[in-house]
């Protein structure tokens, strides 16, 4: 079903970038003013330059950070800062690293991807998109026609079918290797020869993709080629990394919620109403080990949530009945009314809290972190409650892309995130 294909990408010259750590960013959608900065000062040739360039007031239509990124992209490519692949290849892309003191291994590739109509099943999205930053794509696309970052998508394969492959790639010595100010690994291998990446690509001809990440750059190239089809036909395929879903490497970390800013919270009445859906029990405020609180409730099969007030107090929030997220949201599948994220928003962003999805999805009262820790600490500044939650699973992921449903915002968060950098995609040829 997808068309995975071999490509000719775009890297830096390692004879004049002699410190490719020097030359990579993470994702631009990531990356702070502060780290932009940063970015700028490490190298001339850094690739934030192509991805994040500056914004000044007296930018117009014909010079912006979008022209000045296809301007240094051109320099580059003559100077020989950054060459061409002389043959088709796909790069294996392996990445290591720790999360609470467990060590984990990744390992994809990144390849070009025919774009498919999300009405075809054969690439399915997970998550809703806003318009402003696909304009903003979009933009940055048209200049300089290349992909800058790959789109993260996954497929299913349980026989792990490439995995010797892979290991046989990696007995030689990558191509590029760094370890990033996080302390993470990065490896990428080169695979040139046409047997193994016609055994690869052939291995996912049946197979469908789901987006983890890049929502905006895939609906930003499918824009892209409806309007530049006929001027640049090899746009009809774009920059991606795949990833097998089994491999031990694939994590998802959870999105807690901060609610904050909303007038006239009354505690009482919020407890009183809250507790006609979900048994509320306070736990321990010193509790350590909230995640597996958590984790604990949802191997049992139950939607459960940890809620911090500014009593202080914690409490366990366990949902009693799931019927109620069913009946205030009939045209969604069971797969989303079951994830916790739609639980959350549905009945207590939505229905006690009375937040419009409009508010919610302008985090007019909402912001968002990864850390418990850092989610709790708000309490003693500006928020008025906090909701950690487990991580959502990759096996909900399939059932509500596959649902056709969006999840609500920030349902997911894979990690690591892929370096922008290491290889580029040409949509000219």
């Amino acid at each position: 079903m997808a068309k995975v294909l071999p490509f000719k990408g775009i890297r830096y010259n390692l004879e004049k970038v002699k410190n490719i750590s020097d030359v990579i960013t993470p994702p631009y959608d990531v990356i702070d003013d502060k780290a932009q900065k940063n970015y700028y000062k490490k190298n001339p040739y850094n690739s934030i330059r192509l991805e994040l360039g500056y914004q000044f007031p007296d930018d117009s239509e014909n010079e912006n950070r979008y022209t000045r990124a296809a301007c240094h992209f051109r320099k580059w490519l003559e100077e020989g800062v950054l060459i061409r692949e002389a043959m088709d290849a796909l790069y294996l892309y392996e990445q290591q690293f720790s999360i609470n003191t467990t060590d984990y291994t990744r390992t994809g590739f990144f390849a070009r991807v025919k774009l498919e109509d999300f009405t075809t099943g054969r690439i399915l999205p997970h998550e809703e998109t806003l318009l402003k930053p696909k304009a903003d794509r979009l933009a940055l696309m048209s200049e300089c026609v290349a992909n800058f970052s790959p789109i993260f998508v996954f497929y299913v394969d349980e026989e792990m079918t490439l995995d010797q492959e892979y290991e046989k790639v990696k007995e030689a010595q990558a191509e590029i290797g760094l370890t990033d100010a996080m302390g993470e690994q990065h490896r990428v291998w080169v695979m040139t020869d046409p047997k193994l990446n016609e055994k690869i690509t052939s291995t996912l001809e049946n197979q469908v993709l789901y987006i983890a990440d890049g929502h905006h750059r895939y609906e930003t190239a499918l824009e892209f080629y409806r309007q530049n089809r006929d001027q640049y036909p090899a746009c009809s395929s774009i920059l991606i990394y795949l990833v097998n879903a089994c491999d031990p490497g694939m994590v998802v970390l959870p999105t807690h919620r901060v609610v904050h800013s909303l007038p006239d919270l009354d505690l009482i009445g919020f407890r009183n109403k809250l507790e006609e859906y979900f048994y509320v029990e306070k736990i321990d405020s010193q509790e350590k080990d909230l995640s597996s609180l958590l984790k604990k409730q949802q191997d049992a099969g139950k939607t459960a949530f940890i809620m911090g007030t500014r009593e202080p107090a914690l409490y366990l929030v366990v949902l009693r009945d799931n019927s109620h997220v069913q009946d205030s949201s009939p045209e969604k599948s069971l797969a989303w009314c079951s994830l916790d994220a739609s639980v959350l928003q549905t009945l207590i962003f939505q229905k006690i809290l009375d937040m419009s999805p409009e508010k919610i999805a302008d985090q007019e009262h909402i912001t968002y972190t990864r850390e418990d820790a850092v989610a709790l600490n708000t309490l003693n500044h500006d928020a008025q409650l906090v909701f950690l939650l487990n991580p959502t699973k990759i096996s909900e992921i399939i059932k509500v892309a596959s649902a056709g449903d969006k999840m609500p915002q920030k349902s997911t968060y894979f990690y690591p995130k892929l370096l922008t950098g290491l290889v580029f995609n040409d949509l000219k040829c």
